[in-house]
């Protein structure tokens, strides 16, 4: 198959069927999908990620997401300058749980992947980066099951705070 499609043009495409399923007004389409550019984070976010900043840790985002949507969500929640990098699957054209997409801070950083918490509310997320070799968390905030998947996480939190007591 080897074809790729950007994330963002994979979000216009469902928000287009599931319009046409559910019968939603087209001319609503372009709302819509602004209001995915402005997603917002959970309370706690803000502040666990700028302690974690003053640590010796760098901080990433890697995501499935465009590049632009990246930096705009970053910019939208007011997290210029907490993160060190934001990498996207774009740099690859494959996505996660593709070991290509792990391999990304990896060698931008130059590190080993067990020096990586890994830290997600994906439980596919979470098992294929374990199985590639990152130290996952799983962020479990509705107390969830964990999927009947291949590796489970050593560590699972309810919200993002509960990681200043991990690591």
């Amino acid at each position: 198959m080897n074809k790729h499609k950007d994330f963002w043009q994979i979000t216009e495409d469902s928000l287009d069927k599931s319009m046409q399923v559910f019968k939603i007004d087209p001319s609503m389409r372009n709302e819509l999908l602004d209001l995915y550019k402005v997603l917002s984070t959970f309370p706690e976010v803000k502040e666990v990620l700028s302690k974690l900043k003053k640590t010796k840790y760098k901080l990433a985002i890697l995501s499935n997401g465009t590049p632009s949507l990246l930096n705009e969500l970053v910019k939208s929640n007011n997290l210029n300058n907490i993160f060190d990098n934001i990498f996207s699957i774009e740099e690859v054209k494959v996505y996660k749980p593709d070991p290509k997409v792990y391999n990304i801070p990896i060698k931008k950083f130059q590190i080993q992947k067990n020096e990586v918490a890994f830290l997600s509310a994906n439980t596919w997320d979470v098992s294929a980066s374990g199985n590639y070799g990152f130290n996952p968390v799983w962020i479990n905030r509705n107390n969830s099951i964990f999927d009947n998947l291949d590796y489970e996480p050593k560590y699972q939190v309810k919200h993002l705070g509960e990681i200043l007591d991990i690591i």
